[in-house]
């Protein structure tokens, strides 16, 4: 659970946690943050206080949702910053988080985290290592990070979000369901859609996707549907163009996301 974080963070020796990118699809930050349209964020958390979150200054209603402590990227003028570092956009964005760090008397051990484009941070993170050498940053791999460890517990609104996600799925699944059983049959065993004509297993997922955006879910990461010989090759999404028939295996893995990016649920 988040009421975990500083013990986590004790436990792993790091000061703070550093964390890029926005705040929807993107496990740490949504994690903090809740979620929300905040985009191309960076959230630092000191151990035993609590995470502020430096946003662009359009969004700061957006990032005030999270109920953190919101800082603006106006506070640092980019214009006179990138002046400053000749030009060097990557050495201003490091001068820019120098400042924060400075700012919020960050030192020590610092976890890195966050979905964010690898090339742009790495030349920043480099400029900054130079920038900050008493700063110390620190990797980890994902079967070990403070989140995963922080995740496999959880407080009471997180389960109820999960189970909401249950809920939608297996009604969504049960949709799908009783839709096939009610649909007509051709003598060759195709299987119609309401026009008459064959109804593909694409079809099929036009009514799925809708069904799940009329819940609130998004399957951002797609979801198996697969007849015949697909359903017997592993992860298979099928192709959709195949007529459904009775008498072929179908095999239906799904696990869609709150909208926003949030928790999942995957039923087979």
């Amino acid at each position: 659970m988040k009421s975990d974080l500083d013990a986590l963070m004790a436990q792993k020796n790091l000061d703070a946690l550093l964390v890029f990118g926005n705040a929807e699809h993107n496990p740490p930050m949504t994690y903090l943050t809740g979620g929300g349209h905040v985009s191309a964020a960076t959230l630092i958390k000191k151990r035993g206080e609590t995470a502020v979150l430096f946003c662009n200054d359009m969004e700061r209603d957006e990032a005030a949702k999270s109920g953190l402590t919101v800082r603006l990227y106006g506070e640092y003028p980019w214009q006179e910053m990138l002046k400053e570092a000749d030009g060097d956009s990557a050495l201003m964005s490091a001068m820019r988080l120098q400042r924060m760090f400075q700012d919020l008397s960050v030192s020590g051990r610092v976890g890195l985290y966050g979905f964010t484009d690898l090339s742009s941070h790495f030349a920043m993170l480099s400029h900054f290592q130079r920038l900050m050498p008493t700063i110390k940053l620190v990797g980890e791999t994902r079967d070990n990070s403070i989140f995963m460890l922080a995740m496999e517990t959880k407080d009471a609104d997180e389960v109820a979000r999960i189970r909401r996600m249950g809920a939608i799925t297996t009604e969504v699944v049960g949709l799908t369901a009783a839709y096939l059983m009610e649909r007509q049959v051709r003598a060759d065993e195709v299987v119609l859609k309401e026009n008459g004509s064959p109804l593909t297993i694409g079809d099929l997922k036009e009514k799925i996707n809708l069904w799940l955006a009329e819940r609130g879910a998004s399957p951002t990461e797609g979801y198996i549907l697969a007849i015949g010989r697909d359903a017997g090759v592993p992860h298979s999404q099928g192709n959709p163009t195949d007529e459904v028939k009775l008498g072929q295996t179908i095999v239906f893995d799904i696990y869609p996301q709150e909208n926003g990016g949030g928790y999942f649920y995957d039923f087979t």
